[in-house]
């Protein structure tokens, strides 16, 4: 905007705000008021013609319900005399007659309930047509006569006199009934002859009120059509520069003004639009630094969150083969590589197997063999965790613990001692379940228990890596688990040496790849008598 334009808009501006204020919604009020005022004027017309018309269509209501009440009760009257000749020259058995006796007496009193909703409909003053008080009287003395008639007949039929009951019928009753429908008859066309003059002068009614409404609509529509454009011109021109400069502001334009200078709403509208884009523009500076700084957070959080990830992958790899507490040790490490490194060092190796399941898996279903499997691991895994060891692997019907590896620890025999034992006793409870299978085969579980050097280190590939240990006291203690029973815990010398429990000697036994007689110690057993020994 040029200074000279800026200059002459804010004179306009001082001269706008020093002139009277007039609200559009005063101007829209005055329209109104205009428009509404004819409005009333010619509705007032109509309005009494309206009312004559409402009152006739009550009044043509009123008469079409009185038609169908006469009709009802001349329906009833005709369906009570048939059912009264079946009743009275039937000649079905007792039962059948007294249903139809029944059916009889229920007719005689819905004929009075017809009749009451009848006289219920008519006008309470007297009128020309006679369809007032006079009939409703008239038609109650006729249901009454029909009534007592009704009930005499059914009296009759029950004392045995079916001849007289049957010439009243023909005679009396027939007779009032056709008295009574003559009657009905009679003022039912005349209802109908004063429908048809009413709804002649209601037509007529509603035509002459139409016309006016419709005359009046059309004025009054011509009317606020010309005020409407008038006052629509008023507004679209501000309302135009206000959009045209929210556009340009849109479009990164911050220096656009609205340059209206009226006292009204759109007045003040312009300005509240002149500040906003003032302050927009103030604003999009801060943004714009935040934003620099921003981007500076972000480079910085994503290496705290690449950090993080990376310290969540590392746990969760070593926490597939070791318990929590000592995965958590590494992890807390300055260096994994460094506690998982190949090495040699002396450790304890537990392993245990399932003995007889060969000969159950031969013959139990596959369902109980995997159930049995499961049973097995499902007992051991929480014990070996609760002990400290790492699972070194599970053998489809054994597993491979280790102790003091990969962290040393300075009572791995004695752990691995007293896991055996733990082992033994819950598995033998566990293998309950499978008695049948147990007792045929020797269903039980055998534990070898080596002490000595080992090999530590990752075996395996990039997608899959395990810690493992080799060496003599890996082979040794799965020798002895070979050799033991179910049920038997076998433990090395230099086992032995290391723990305090009550030991028994075993042995020696000449073992695969070990290549001269090795001694051995078994794990006493207190469940069994005689079992303990002194300490070895």
């Amino acid at each position: 905007m040029k200074a000279g334009d800026s200059r002459l808009t804010e004179g306009a501006v001082a001269a706008a705000n020093s002139s009277p204020r007039r609200p559009i919604w005063v101007k829209l009020l005055l329209a109104f008021l205009a428009v509404a005022g004819l409005m009333v004027a010619f509705a007032f017309a109509a309005i009494s013609e309206l009312r004559t018309a409402n009152d006739r269509a009550k009044e043509l209501v009123q008469d079409q319900r009185i038609i169908e009440h006469i009709h009802d009760l001349q329906l009833n009257l005709q369906r009570g005399m048939l059912r009264g000749r079946v009743y009275l020259y039937s000649s079905e058995p007792a039962a059948a007659l007294r249903v139809a006796l029944d059916d009889y007496r229920n007719w005689i009193r819905r004929t009075q309930y017809v009749a009451a909703d009848a006289i219920r409909e008519m006008p309470r003053a007297a009128d020309a047509d006679g369809l007032g008080p006079e009939l409703a009287s008239e038609i109650r003395t006729e249901v009454s006569e029909i009534k007592d008639l009704g009930l005499s007949i059914a009296a009759r039929f029950e004392d045995g006199d079916i001849a007289g009951a049957r010439e009243t019928f023909e005679t009396r009753l027939v007779e009032q009934v056709e008295t009574l429908d003559r009657l009905l008859q009679t003022k039912s066309f005349r209802v109908r002859d004063r429908m048809n003059l009413r709804s002649r002068t209601n037509d007529a009614a509603y035509r002459s009120a139409r016309n006016l409404v419709m005359s009046a609509s059309g004025f009054a529509v011509f009317l606020a059509l010309s005020l409407g454009l008038l006052i629509s011109a008023s507004i679209i021109r501000p309302l135009n520069r206000v959009r045209a400069a929210l556009r340009e502001v849109a479009g990164g334009n911050f220096a656009a003004r609205a340059d209206i200078v009226t006292r009204d709403e759109l007045g003040e509208l312009a300005r509240s639009a002149n500040r906003m884009t003032e302050q927009l523009g103030t604003l999009y500076e801060e943004v714009e630094t935040q934003r620099s700084e921003l981007e500076k957070w972000n480079l910085t959080l994503e290496g705290q969150v690449r950090a993080q990830v990376e310290e969540i992958g590392r746990t969760n790899r070593l926490r597939r083969f070791l318990p929590a507490q000592v995965a958590d040790m590494i992890v807390d490490a300055p260096d994994e590589d460094d506690v998982l490194r190949t090495r040699r060092a002396e450790i304890t190796v537990l392993f245990a197997d399932l003995r007889g399941f060969t000969a159950f898996a031969a013959s139990a279903t596959p369902d109980q063999v995997v159930a049995a499997l499961n049973t097995f691991h499902g007992t051991c895994g929480p014990l070996v965790e609760a002990s400290g060891g790492t699972l070194e692997r599970f053998l489809g019907d054994g597993l491979m613990v280790l102790f003091g590896a990969p962290v040393a620890m300075e009572d791995a025999a004695q752990r691995a001692v007293e896991l055996a034992a733990e082992i033994r006793s819950a598995v033998g409870r566990a293998m309950l379940p499978f008695s049948a299978g147990a007792e045929a085969h020797g269903l039980g579980v055998g534990i070898g228990i080596g002490t000595g050097a080992a090999t530590l280190g990752r075996i395996g590939f990039e997608g899959r890596l395990d810690y493992s240990a080799i060496g003599p006291a890996p082979n040794l203690a799965a020798r002895l688990c070979d050799m033991a029973e179910a049920g038997q815990v076998l433990i090395s010398h230099a086992t032995a040496w290391q723990v305090e429990c009550d030991l028994k000697p075993a042995g020696p036994f000449n073992l695969k790849g070990i290549g001269h007689s090795v001694p051995a110690f078994e794990l006493a057993d207190p469940t069994v008598p005689g079992s303990a020994a002194p300490s070895g």
